[in-house]
């Protein structure tokens, strides 16, 4: 309520602003200045202590908060011209059991200060190791770029965050001995630490999945590393390139050479190899050329051919918008058109007719082709200079056309 609404208001504009920009040391000033601690450390105590009024209001003040939170994220990222997916936020969309860690050991760092009269720099420093406030930003940026995969995985790194955080305080109080605001019989007690259980094991399951993926990447790429190290190195012969991939169907490695060609037996003995390395579903695929030209032409020749269609589009754009501004003002005269001719004949009643439009005029001495907007009048009897002066000006000022031409028939 009040000034701790306003305040997380201000700081998710700030940790958006970081995040937006990949500012690290701006997500760390939002963390410190960020109130979302207290509602989980308060429904963690209020479940210790047996005190449910206190989890109630913390969990109301806790889902008003990430709504607002949510809500103001995606506000800015709805209006930002910058639309990059930094670092930043990246790192936000794929927790692991590494997340759970830090949220249970940054909570109980918490709880046992909190317990403490002299505080000291661990709360702040909670603050900034459990980060709050960067994934609800990150759920926000989701919303409002449709990016869904962002959102989700965002928002479930802040409901690892909040329950672990909260479980640890729990643990904590309970080992502190706190003292119970009510006295609550064995079952109820019993119930309350079932659901504790479920719900850490609902969050906890997926991050450890997460987490083997990571873990499963990072051995495959050491030994994808290592392999290439130990064995791809031939006199006349340089890497050019490496790229691979645990998660195609079947994995590969891809190496482009540069300099001597490579036999095809040392090509297969490679392949035998990569069973000693732990890759024995894995594809070698190997590109060689003499120069890198023949490597990195065809990305050059897609590269230019892609340049080439974009100019060729925003040509194609421009005169796609001077055809439509010129159809809109054609469009707009031919509406003007009755009006001015009611007004002729009021104010020129010698004047029998008149037409008006693009006339083609073709210059002999180069053969160009130009357009002129051309009046042709019909006078009723021949006009003098004065007339033909006085109609001219009034058409002009009447049709906004400043070059206009006219032809006077009688």
């Amino acid at each position: 309520k009040g000034m701790n609404l306003w305040t997380l208001i201000f700081a998710i504009f700030i940790a958006s602003i970081g995040l937006n920009t990949n500012s690290t040391a701006v997500i760390i000033g939002a963390m410190l200045i960020s109130p979302l601690m207290g509602p989980i450390v308060g429904a963690g105590l209020g479940i210790g202590i047996y005190d449910f009024s206190l989890v109630s209001k913390s969990l109301r003040n806790l889902s008003i908060a990430t709504i607002v939170s949510i809500l103001t994220s995606y506000i800015y990222f709805l209006i930002t011209p910058l639309n990059e997916i930094q670092s930043e936020l990246l790192s936000r969309t794929n927790p692991t059991i590494y997340d759970v860690l830090i949220a249970f050991f940054g909570g109980a760092a918490g709880i046992v200060a909190n317990s403490r009269r002299t505080k000291g720099n661990a709360i702040p420093g909670v603050a900034i190791a459990t980060a709050l406030m960067p994934p609800l930003c990150t759920a926000g940026f989701g919303l409002a770029t449709g990016n869904w995969k962002f959102f989700f995985g965002a928002f479930y790194l802040f409901l690892i965050n909040c329950t672990f955080i909260c479980l640890s305080t729990i643990l904590f109080v309970w080992f502190l001995r706190f003292k119970p605001v009510s006295y609550v019989d064995e079952d109820t007690e019993s119930k309350v630490k079932k659901y504790i259980i479920i719900f850490s094991l609902a969050m906890i399951i997926p991050s450890i999945y997460m987490a083997w993926n990571v873990v499963r990447d990072t051995i495959f790429k050491q030994k994808v590393l290592t392999f290439v190290r130990e064995n791809v190195k031939y006199k006349g012969t340089k890497v050019l390139n490496l790229d691979y991939s645990r998660h195609e169907d079947p994995p590969y490695i891809e190496i482009s050479l540069l300099g001597d060609t490579v036999k095809e037996d040392t090509i297969k003995t490679l392949q035998i190899k990569l069973n000693e390395y732990g890759l024995e579903k894995v594809e070698l695929r190997i590109n060689q050329a003499k120069s890198a030209d023949e490597v990195l032409g065809g990305k050059e020749l897609l590269n230019n051919l892609y340049a080439k269609n974009d100019d060729l589009i925003k040509n194609k754009d421009q005169k796609i918008s001077i055809l439509e501004n010129e159809l809109k003002n054609l469009k707009s005269k031919e509406k003007l058109l009755p009006k001015v001719a009611r007004e002729i004949s009021i104010l020129f009643p010698e004047i029998d007719s008149f037409s008006f439009g693009d006339l083609l005029v073709t210059e002999l001495t180069d053969l160009n082709e130009v357009k002129d907007p051309t009046v042709i009048i019909k006078w009723k009897r021949r006009p003098n200079n004065a007339q033909k002066k006085k109609i001219v000006l009034f058409l002009k000022s009447r049709l906004e056309i400043e070059d206009l031409k006219d032809i006077s028939t009688y």
